[in-house]
């Protein structure tokens, strides 16, 4: 049964992914990864490969939010996941544990109902459609304001394009860095009241 929409706009719906989508996240995902044979990163990458049962963890854990083009072709996906002191994912952990040092708006991380945000990926034939911004609308209209209000992610300090698009496109702000395996991330928040 699909999920309620959350947002339909320019003939795409935006809504909770079900079972029967992981697959097509998955064959949307593929150009993306760095190792992929059409891999570009100037126009972002994934880190992480995932697997279908990675994404229904996600997606039962808080959600997984997709774009869908009339017809059901998947063009765009964004993970939620909650904030929490342990993850299966080392760069997460990296994360939550500086996150600890942190604060936002002169405000402990932790008291500003956060949760954690991505990966988010958007397919090459829906660049100008708008997927990006309104994969971001339907977050905060699927996340209750009286539980989530901030949102947390790591960029790879090697992906321009995500952190530009995070920053300029939706007004999200580094708030600090770390390290895993000697890569570098930042860290951004996100927060309700400054989208845009």
């Amino acid at each position: 049964m699909p999920s309620p929409l959350l947002l339909v706009e320019n003939q795409i719906t935006y809504q909770q992914a079900t079972q029967v989508d992981y697959s097509a996240i998955l064959t949307m995902a593929e150009p993306f990864y760095p190792d992929s044979p059409s891999a570009n990163a100037s126009t972002g990458f994934l880190n992480k490969r995932f697997t279908e049962p990675m994404l229904a963890s996600m997606n039962e854990s808080l959600g997984l939010l997709i774009a869908q083009k009339d017809g059901g072709q998947v063009i765009g996906f964004l993970g939620l996941s909650p904030f929490t002191i342990q993850s299966p994912s080392p760069v997460v952990n990296a994360m939550l544990k500086v996150l600890n040092t942190l604060s936002y708006h002169g405000q402990r991380i932790e008291q500003l109902s956060p949760f954690v945000f991505g990966p988010i990926c958007v397919a090459a034939e829906a660049k100008g459609l708008g997927v990006f911004k309104n994969l971001y609308r339907a977050m905060w209209q699927f996340l209750p304001a009286s539980a989530y209000n901030v949102g947390l992610a790591f960029i790879d300090k090697n992906n321009q394009h995500s952190l530009d698009a995070h920053i300029k496109g939706l007004g999200a702000e580094i708030i600090g860095e770390f390290s895993v395996h000697q890569s570098l991330f930042w860290i951004i928040a996100y927060s309700r009241v400054k989208q845009k």
